[in-house]
């Protein structure tokens, strides 16, 4: 679930490993994208990030190896690849948006993403408090959820598993519910609040296997006290 939802705790993206293979050595019409662009505003750093796997989404992650015969781009910029982001990489700072991703396969086919444009979002003023005792309402400052707009709240301590996960995707939504079965394994005491809005669309221009657009915003996390 953690995993589905933005993996929340970590920097926004799903970290892939190290184990891939190039890009020339399959074929190129089974190749699944995914591309996301995520600004932070903790550091007010944006990450653009373009992920090609063979077969769909769990499939083998693939390197574009050779950028004479296939590269991506994001806004006119060769997008190198890093292990650390388990995919092609740029980091900008500020926000960098609106964007394009260009990616050019070993065929020499040529596909062209827009980023869907997205909403930003916000803590109300006043949030400093969790009661894990009883069920609450989390209000975000915002505009209400449109179709494919997501909101994740992820609320943890430095202890691994005394942590709670909360997600809405309902149209028109402008609140969750934070149940007290979820928050039973919170910490008392001083917790980090981590909140994402995230617009997901599927690509206007893709291999037959298709794939998904991102755009993710984190606004700045808060920090709360979370009571009995």
């Amino acid at each position: 679930m953690k995993k589905l939802l933005f993996a929340i705790i970590g920097a926004g993206l799903l970290l892939g490993s190290c184990d891939k293979e190039d890009s020339s050595d399959v074929n190129q019409q089974k190749i699944w994208t995914s591309y996301e662009v995520f600004y932070n505003q903790n550091d007010d750093k944006t990450h653009a990030i373009a992920r090609f796997r063979f077969g769909g989404p769990t499939g083998t992650l693939l390197e574009l190896t050779d950028s004479t015969s296939a590269n991506v781009t994001y806004n006119g910029t060769e997008m190198p690849y890093s292990n650390i982001w388990g995919g092609h990489h740029l980091e900008f700072a500020g926000s960098q948006t609106p964007g394009t991703f260009v990616y050019t396969n070993n065929d020499g086919d040529v596909y062209t993403n827009s980023v869907p444009s997205g909403n930003t979002i916000a803590y109300e003023a006043g949030f400093d408090t969790i009661t894990k005792g009883s069920a609450q309402t989390f209000t975000w400052d915002g505009t209400a959820l449109a179709a494919d707009e997501k909101v994740a709240v992820f609320v943890g301590s430095w202890t691994w598993g005394e942590d709670a996960l909360f997600y809405t995707e309902d149209d028109g939504a402008t609140s969750l519910v934070m149940g007290v079965t979820q928050m039973q394994n919170l910490a008392l005491g001083t917790s980090t609040v981590y909140m994402d809005r995230k617009t997901e669309v599927d690509l206007a221009e893709g291999t037959p296997e298709g794939g998904k657009i991102t755009y993710t915003y984190r606004p700045t996390n808060v920090q709360v006290q979370v009571v009995q």
